[in-house]
């Protein structure tokens, strides 16, 4: 490392590399279980790990690996922290999420069963809703696919996670259409609302019409139209 850091060698350097590829390894290894795949956590790590090989100072008396470690660890964190989140969130929430994971590894270690939320809260001396929000940010850090099979307790899975979610109920926004309507048809005579009807809700032909009413087939066009444009005016003026 000293010989590196005088004639900063290329081939040095690489060697170096070379000989750290284990610990690269076990890094990418212990933070694999977040669910980030190991190669990529390797690259990461190997970033780190040059960073640390050219910003490195022997005469500070410091180990290399021990250097070498705490850079590889923040790059990883980076990492997580900046392209695995599926949904983005503050960098805040992000944090108080990893740190809740950890004291529940911690408290897990002590106690030898799952924390409860009050004792996670007094752990970190956050508040009970603040842990509540942290745990929901695990949703959004891998959010389950939609093409996922869900099921009750105890039943085989048959549905997806896709067919259960809400769509837009495009009838909602014809209700009110409708009630303007519904209005402008009820201030028109009683014969136009009946001719209207009979021709946009029973599919009668204006023959047809004309018949029921003893009327000519033009005479229904002419006042159909006429109820036509007494419905735009009306709901218009709406």
């Amino acid at each position: 490392m000293a010989r590196y850091a005088r004639t900063r060698d290329a081939r040095l350097r690489a060697k170096i590399v070379a000989s750290c590829r284990r610990l690269v390894e076990a890094l990418a290894a212990k933070f694999a279980r977040r669910g980030a795949p190991v190669e990529d956590l390797i690259q990461v790590a190997s970033i780190g790990l040059v960073q640390a090989l050219d910003r490195f100072d022997p005469d500070r008396g410091v180990k290399f690996t021990t250097y070498a470690i705490n850079n590889m660890v923040g790059e990883i964190k980076h990492y997580f922290r900046d392209f695995t989140w599926v949904v983005k969130v503050p960098r805040r929430l992000q944090e108080r999420s990893a740190a809740m994971q950890h004291a529940e590894e911690e408290l897990r270690r002590r106690n030898g069963s799952a924390p409860m939320i009050s004792e996670l809260a007094e752990f970190l001396n956050l508040s009970e809703e603040q842990i509540v929000e942290a745990m929901e940010m695990g949703y959004m850090y891998r959010p389950f696919s939609l093409d996922s099979q869900v099921a009750l307790e105890d039943e085989q899975p048959e549905d997806r996670l896709a067919d259960l979610i809400g769509r837009e109920d495009h009838g909602l926004t014809e209700v009110v259409e409708h009630a303007s309507l519904r209005r402008a048809l009820d201030g028109l005579d009683t014969r136009k609302q009946w001719i209207l009807r009979r021709r946009y809700f029973d599919d009668w032909s204006q023959s047809e019409v004309g018949q029921a009413l003893g009327i000519s087939q033009m005479h229904v066009s002419r006042l159909e139209r006429e109820a036509l444009k007494e419905l735009r005016a009306a709901i218009a003026s709406e």
